[in-house]
């Protein structure tokens, strides 16, 4: 009695394990941080030292309402293939990119 050899079928793709991100950028205004990976999307926080911007994502600028230096709250979000995290627009910033990247 012989052993054959299954093969998956055609097309099938294999789940690849969530990676954990964590990125921090500083002193380059709106440098490309991250961009999430054709077939997989990310759920995490952004958030920087500064008043004034939590970073930008596809090229939009994200600004707290009511945060101080003090208090500088991550801000959720969930990007999906293609998404683009830049880093504040102001470069004495820290700015801080946390998460998870998984399949879709």
């Amino acid at each position: 009695m012989a052993l054959t050899l299954e093969t998956a079928a055609s097309g099938a793709t294999a789940s690849v394990a969530p990676k954990a991100i964590t990125i921090e950028s500083q002193g380059s205004a709106s440098t490309a941080m991250y961009t999430v990976p054709t077939g997989r999307k990310f759920n995490g926080y952004l958030w920087t030292n500064n008043q004034s911007y939590w970073g930008r994502i596809n090229d939009i600028d994200l600004r707290p309402y009511g945060s101080t230096n003090a208090s500088i709250t991550p801000l959720p979000i969930q990007l999906t293939a293609g998404d683009v995290v830049k880093s504040s627009a102001t470069s004495s910033d820290y700015t801080y990119l946390q998460g998870l990247e998984s399949d879709v």
